[in-house]
């Protein structure tokens, strides 16, 4: 194992989050993914964004914020039913 990895075999895993560097569109997020509270399995979408230096970061510094975060809905077969962003207001 490499110096700068750790074995994360005795960490529960709540969920998995990663950034989209493949993009459909310009509006497509930059990071998604799902996660698990209480056996509930949640989607979770975000933006990346740069500080402005008048908060808690550095300006400049990159952060993600949340944008959608929704109740995974499985279809019978155990598949993930389609997002429709039209049905969000």
């Amino acid at each position: 194992m490499a110096e700068n990895q750790t074995d994360n075999t005795d960490k529960k895993s709540l969920g998995i989050v990663f950034q989209n560097f493949d993009k459909t569109s310009p509006k497509s997020y930059d990071l998604k993914g799902t996660v698990n509270i209480d056996g509930t399995k949640y989607r979770i979408g975000g933006y990346k964004s740069e500080a402005k230096g008048t908060g808690k970061l550095k300006a400049g510094t990159p952060y993600f914020w949340l944008h959608r975060v929704e109740k995974l809905e499985l279809l019978p077969d155990g598949s993930n039913k389609p997002f429709d962003p039209a049905a969000v207001e």
